[in-house]
């Protein structure tokens, strides 16, 4: 297996992992605020940002591009985080947004040459198509995963 047809499936099983957890969810569940001061719809919108980020950026690299355009910064996720979620959809409507948002981040991905993925053996790290799945998408689902599980359980004891 390439490296990136790897990582693209630790990504899509990440995906199938996470999206299993909401299964069956009623429509009111999205409106219900659990994490923190956010319901369901505000985390998919803010993961579907992310995504939507991060395939610009993947297309930004894919053209010899800086990840980031010029004057954007995205070390401080706080601002973007609440950006995302206060463009949330309402209910069922913000699960399609996150499947729309994961497809083109996938597609973007995949657009990505080869190289662009594996460990970079000059520099000992991940080269930047693992580095882009890693954050959005990968770790993202981990980051969440044990959150909305607890809730999903919490809410059918």
């Amino acid at each position: 297996m390439s490296a990136r047809s790897d990582a693209i499936a630790r990504l899509d099983a990440g995906q199938v992992h996470f999206r299993a957890l909401m299964a069956g969810l009623p429509a009111e569940a999205y409106r219900e605020q659990w994490l923190g001061t956010w319901n369901l719809s505000q985390l998919l919108a803010h993961m579907a940002g992310w995504f939507r980020e991060m395939a610009a950026a993947m297309d930004r690299v894919g053209r010899g591009e800086r990840p980031a355009p010029e004057g954007v910064d995205y070390t401080d996720p706080e601002p973007w985080n609440a950006r995302f979620a206060a463009q949330a959809k309402e209910g069922i409507e913000a699960l399609a947004d996150w499947d729309g948002a994961y497809a083109e981040y996938r597609a973007a991905a995949l657009r990505l040459p080869e190289e662009m993925y594996g460990i970079d053996p000059e520099k000992g790290r991940p080269r930047i198509g693992d580095r882009l799945l890693a954050g959005a998408g990968i770790g993202h689902f981990e980051e969440h995963h044990g959150e909305l599980a607890a809730w999903v359980a919490a809410r059918h004891p």
